[in-house]
């Protein structure tokens, strides 16, 4: 007797995001999965996102689109959320607007994949920009400064060798697939702030909590929205990054690894910020530093609390994610 194909749900975040859905959603309507939903949460866009979603509603005959009208920007982290809550699929593929699928057998490769891991938690699929062949978005891993920001780059003939998952400290937050069952059991996104606290406070949880994490080796996404000349998105990461990113340590690190790595963290990213606002020309940068600082203290007494919660339920003693480091690609 055939085996029924677990529900899968397929679930987009959009703003304002109508030059990238044009190309993303399609191929999402495209995939070789018998069993599949497919939800968009959008987050109040006023670009003409609506109009296209309602229209490939109607278009769309192998799979129902649902819309989820948020009517406001409620950040990424919420947002996301969200769409979760209301998936009614075992598991979840969790994607930004502008991550374009290429594989029509996609769904049928994760599942196979996720299955052969008991303790897994969350599956990435690396992205590469459509303009290029090498990347450096193939996992986040964690380092004294927060996250490791210089990573070699890799090709895409590299991800195209059939071999097994290499070990993760996160997924990005841009696609990620999970049972969500575990979900559930290791807690959604941190919504404490619009941007820069989803995968590397989620990542770091899940490790703690005895789950691994994971990212395919033979298969990669493509990401459209990827800018990095762009300063006025290089400000806006800026202002969220610092306080996401020491929200997080202080969640999940236990106690002797905040000893070695809280100074360090600081005075990196205090030095950065001025580094970047002089080589960019934008003093923005290291004011949006500062308001980053003042939000982190904002929340800070919060912060504690969620410690105190993640730090009793915490199965490995040991912060094994900080010794995860990149696989060497051959």
């Amino acid at each position: 007797m055939k085996t029924k194909s677990p529900l899968i749900s397929v679930i987009m975040l959009n703003y304002n995001g109508l030059k990238y859905i044009k190309r993303t959603i399609p191929q999402i309507l495209k995939l070789d999965y018998p069993n599949y939903e497919f939800i968009i949460v959008d987050n109040g866009s006023a670009d003409g996102s609506i109009e296209f979603i309602k229209e490939m509603q109607i278009k769309s005959e192998k799979v129902k689109i649902r819309l989820i009208e948020n009517g406001e920007n409620l950040g990424y982290s919420k947002g996301k959320n969200i769409g979760v809550k209301h998936a009614k699929g075992e598991y979840v593929l969790l994607l930004d607007n502008d991550v374009l699928i290429k594989n029509i057998k996609t769904l049928e490769e994760l599942i196979k994949c996720y299955a052969s891991y008991k303790k897994i938690a969350f599956l990435y699929v690396p992205l590469f920009d459509l303009k290029k062949n090498k990347s450096t978005l193939y996992g986040v891993f964690y380092s004294i400064y927060g996250t490791l920001e210089n990573k070699p780059l890799v090709s895409k003939a590299s991800l195209s060798i059939p071999t097994k998952p290499y070990f993760i400290g996160s997924p990005t937050g841009a696609d990620i697939f999970f049972k969500k069952s575990n979900w559930k059991k290791i807690g959604e996104f941190d919504d404490s702030q619009p941007f820069n606290i989803d995968d590397v406070d989620i990542g770091a949880r899940s490790w703690i909590l005895g789950y691994e994490n994971y990212s395919l080796r033979n298969s990669y996404f493509y990401h459209l929205g990827i800018d990095y000349d762009d300063n006025k998105k290089y400000v806006f990461r800026t202002k969220y990054y610092f306080s996401g990113n020491l929200r997080a340590i202080l969640k999940n690190y236990n106690t002797c690894s905040l000893i070695k790595i809280l100074p360090l963290f600081i005075l990196y990213h205090l030095c950065k910020s001025i580094f970047y606002s002089i080589k960019r020309k934008d003093p923005r940068i290291f004011f949006a530093f500062f308001s980053s600082v003042t939000l982190f203290l904002k929340n800070l007494q919060d912060t504690l609390k969620q410690r105190k919660i993640i730090q009793s339920k915490r199965v490995i003693k040991e912060d094994i994610f900080l010794r995860i480091k990149p696989p060497k690609f051959g």
